[in-house]
């Protein structure tokens, strides 16, 4: 079980999140011509113990948003959803949702409020 896929279907069911960016969460990068607001997440550091079924991959998820005010509430309901997490992410038994730290950016070229949140997923791997 990927976690990556099930972090994507659990954010999928959270009434904040998904009432403003609809299904548009996507792994790796966003699509060509993306509708916004939009979440793009990836994984930016995979660890996991070597003598443990325990990984603890870090991972980047990224709001864009033509709005600052709804790039920040976004961020935030992610950040909600996800900090302090424990249980059963469809399959996946996570032990510990960490926030890393976040950063408010602005891009000129696009004229997108881009807000990146950095997560550790601490998850046993079965």
């Amino acid at each position: 079980m990927a976690i990556e896929t099930k972090l994507r279907d659990y954010l999928l069911t959270i009434p904040e999140i998904q009432g403003v960016v609809g299904n548009r969460i996507h792994p790796g990068w966003l699509p060509e011509k993306p509708t916004y607001p939009a979440i793009a997440y990836l994984e930016i550091s995979g660890v996991a113990h070597h003598n443990l079924p325990v990984a603890y991959p870090r991972f980047q998820f990224s709001v864009f948003s033509t709005r600052y005010g709804e790039a920040k509430t976004v961020a935030e309901a992610v950040r909600d959803a996800l900090q302090r997490y424990k249980g059963n992410m469809g399959g996946v038994r996570v032990l510990q949702g960490v926030w890393e730290g976040s950063r408010d950016m602005y891009e000129s070229d696009t004229k997108l409020y881009h807000i990146a949140t950095d997560f550790k997923i601490i998850y046993r791997e079965e």
